[in-house]
């Protein structure tokens, strides 16, 4: 009988992180967009950048659920495997956005994440508070 397993490509070489890094803190509000009695969360988390202060590279999640719950559990072990997946060459936030499901939410009529997965992932997609800054002063000195 033939081996079942399937060879699957390794992802790129994983970066390596500078001991110190800037990172921003970011506290956001989640609810299931196909419920509409569901209660709002907010959820506490840090995104760390790279060296040129606009690409994130690790994502922790700080508090939003009661602590030691398996909810809270679980966001920090997301959070941990995104860290993982953006810090290989190759992976990039968008490829692991395209194939989430989205909702039509219940309340606003517009499409979104269906999950806390999504939720943590366009985070990490959207550029921090300095961006502009840093943009204007990569651009002055080309």
């Amino acid at each position: 009988m033939s081996d079942p397993k399937v060879p699957t490509p390794n992802a790129g070489d994983r970066i390596i992180l500078p001991n110190r890094r800037r990172s921003e803190a970011r506290k956001i509000t989640w609810r299931p967009p196909h419920n509409v009695d569901a209660p709002e969360t907010t959820i506490h988390v840090t995104i760390g950048y790279a060296d040129d202060g606009l690409r994130p590279v690790e994502i922790f999640y700080d508090a939003g659920y009661r602590s030691g719950s398996d909810r809270a559990t679980e966001i920090a072990d997301l959070c941990i495997t995104f860290s993982v997946f953006i810090q290989h060459e190759g992976v990039t936030i968008d490829s692991l956005m395209r194939s989430l499901a989205q909702e039509k939410d219940a309340r606003s009529g517009s499409m979104e994440f269906g999950s806390t997965v999504g939720l943590l992932l366009d985070q990490l997609n959207t550029p921090p508070a300095w961006a502009e800054e840093v943009s204007k002063h990569m651009g002055a000195s080309q």
